[in-house]
């Protein structure tokens, strides 16, 4: 069995490392995070692996996890090129250089060129790793982008493919696109949640109340997305062209503007605007007419600075 190491074990690398375990893909080798003991708990938490204080401490490996911070990913991989130069790291039971891979979703494989010796490749999972126990049940099924060299990925797609993930291939110049597009479909959605609670929260309405009444339909919204496409998911009143609608919403989350105390905090307002300017060719492909839309478009802009 191939031997990983990982350096910085934190919900991704602790989800993954857990997973290949338990399924016999890797013998989980050293870990190393910011602090012992956070590579300790990560060790609890994956029931393998030993913790190292630093990268020079680790133990050879078939395979290395690069899953820090996406700004440290070439300092870490310097570091490790040292390593491997210093303590010949690279000579595994294999006798074949080793897999360096990062799961960054925005940057090539050649973020861990310092490591010159490895194969080296980068797998980024479509996934939230909000919570490593939920993400070991729900990761299962995700997609993977894999990029870089043809053996690292070939082994990488095993692997996934192991704990049930499906695998794609991407070259350099589509990962930050790539990327960008699953940053506005997951986080940016989770900014747009939490905008929505600000505004029930406005209208007097808590948090627990709110969203127990926004799951059904954003549950049923997210699925009409996925099943028929947004051309037809999209309702409410910028499809149907409610310009009276729209602006008394717009009047009411600018009297929510001016009473706010932090003047760098992005209004209500504002964000209503700009999403609902951008909605516009949307809704023109559902039907909107060219007028309302054209009118939509100015009042979505007349206040903007």
């Amino acid at each position: 069995m191939l031997t990983l190491n990982i350096i910085g074990a934190g919900k991704l690398g602790r989800t993954l490392a857990r997973l290949w375990s338990e399924r016999g893909v890797f013998r989980i080798g050293s870990i190393c995070n910011r602090s012992l003991a956070s590579a300790a708990e990560a060790t609890a938490f994956i029931g393998a692996g030993t913790a190292s204080a630093d990268i020079p401490s680790m133990g050879p490996a078939d395979c290395w996890l690069v899953a820090v911070a996406d700004d440290a990913i070439e300092a870490t991989a310097a570091a490790l090129a040292a390593h491997f130069q210093s303590h010949c790291a690279h000579q595994t039971a294999t006798h074949s250089a080793p897999v360096v891979f990062h799961c960054s979703g925005a940057l090539p494989a050649s973020a861990l060129s310092a490591c010159s010796s490895a194969a080296l490749a980068s797998a980024h999972p479509v996934h939230s790793f909000a919570e490593p126990l939920r993400s070991l049940d729900d990761l299962p099924g995700s997609v993977v982008a894999l990029e870089g060299d043809a053996t690292a990925r070939a082994l990488l797609n095993n692997a996934f493919t192991a704990v049930d993930c499906t695998c794609i291939t991407l070259s350099p110049e589509q990962k930050v696109l790539y990327h960008t597009g699953s940053v506005m479909a997951c986080n940016y959605l989770t900014v747009l949640m939490d905008l929505s609670l600000q505004t029930f929260a406005a209208a007097g309405i808590d948090g627990r109340t709110a969203r127990k009444l926004l799951a059904p339909i954003v549950m049923q919204t997210a699925k009409n997305n996925f099943d028929l496409g947004p051309q037809k998911a999209l309702t409410g009143p910028l499809a149907r062209g409610d310009i009276r609608t729209v602006t008394r919403q717009l009047e009411a989350l600018s009297a929510l503007a001016g009473a706010e105390q932090d003047p760098a905090h992005p209004s209500l307002a504002m964000v209503y605007r700009t999403l609902g300017d951008a909605g516009l060719p949307l809704a023109r492909q559902t039907g909107l007419d060219a007028t309302s839309a054209q009118k939509l478009h100015i009042l979505f802009n007349e206040q903007k600075p």
